[in-house]
This record gives C-alpha cells, structure tokens and sequence, in this order.
C-alpha cells in the first residue's frame, strides 16, 4: 500500500504483505500435493495455481543444507525481494522455493539472476 514519505509523494511500501506468503501446513501441503516445478543449480521451485488474483510465496531453506542461520537469513532476504518485485507477473500461483547445497557461496547476484530465470517460467 502506498504511504506518504516526508515531502508527501506517494511511496511504496517495501514489505511483503501477508497475503502474499504461505504461511500454514494446508497451504504448503496443497503445493506439494500436485506441483509444476523448475529446477536449477540454486533452487527448485514447486508452484500451482490457486485461484486467486494475486500470487504467494512460500520458503523451505533447509539448515541441513545451509549450515549458518545468517547464510540462511540471507537467501530468504533475496528470495523475498525477488518475489515483491515480481509478483505482478506471476497473478495466480502458490510457489515454495526450496534451496540446494550450492545456494550459497556469497554471490548474491548468481541467486537473483536464478530466480529472475525461475519467474519467467513460471509466467509461461
């Protein structure tokens, strides 16, 4: 929802909303029941559509995989920040991205240009 800043132009707020994460077991369940999914080196994405006009996020970033709580935290930042800004494109689907060994080795931009790659097969 827009706000207004100190010089009263109109911003955007930078979060994401609650209605765009999935945030309980039936959500997350109804996922895995019957996914699409995409896959690279980073993540694998599972996604359904769910009947509704806007999309939602869910995480499963394995602390098997990723040792560290701060390395972990980070991913998730970047996969948030990827889904805000394109969610408008992806109206209509439930998505879980779950990460791999290789997610993190400190480059941030390798993980965005992945879930850039991920989005767009997600449009179509």
């Amino acid at each position: 929802m827009p706000t207004k800043n100190k010089n009263n132009s109109l911003v955007e707020c930078a979060s994401l909303k609650k209605k765009n994460r999935l945030l309980d077991k039936k959500k997350f369940d109804s996922v895995f029941q019957s996914p699409s999914k995409t896959s690279d080196k980073y993540f694998t994405l599972l996604f359904c559509k769910n009947n509704k006009s806007y999309s939602r996020l869910g995480l499963v970033i394995s602390k098997k995989k990723c040792k560290l709580a701060v390395n972990r935290n980070k991913i998730k930042r970047i996969i948030r920040e990827s889904f805000r800004t394109n969610k408008n494109s992806l109206n209509g689907y439930d998505v879980v991205v779950l990460n791999k060994h290789t997610t993190y080795n400190g480059d941030s931009s390798m993980l965005r240009k992945s879930l850039k790659n991920h989005w767009q097969k997600i449009q179509g």
